[in-house]
């Protein structure tokens, strides 16, 4: 009985040691997935008025961001870190190039 306890032991003892040894833990961060409303803007950079997540921008207009042609650009968005608000409350982009881009494919 005295041997099998002690059998029993040391099998419990090799099986932890190895066990730690065999499992590597993942410290790496995740990325987040960001939520950002976007200022949408018509090609000529008109403010059209809203302003969306992608994921909602898509479903509400039906555009999508795949750059396969044909395509047509009817949408850009810039996030609110890259415009300006004037007085009246409307959004201007700081640069030329938008964040996001919207296509419709005739």
């Amino acid at each position: 009985m005295k041997q099998t306890k002690l059998t029993l032991f040391v099998l419990a003892f090799v099986i932890m040691l190895t066990s730690l040894s065999a499992v590597t833990p993942n410290y790496g961060s995740n990325p987040m997935n960001k939520q950002i409303n976007y200022y949408w803007f018509d090609p000529a950079s008109n403010w059209l008025g809203r302003q969306n997540t992608v994921a909602n921008e898509i479903a509400l207009t039906g555009l999508d961001e795949s750059t396969g042609n044909p395509k047509t650009l009817v949408e850009k968005g810039w996030a609110p870190s890259n415009c300006s608000i004037d007085q009246w409350g409307v959004p201007h982009p700081l640069s030329q190039t938008p964040d996001k881009a919207l296509y419709s494919h005739p």
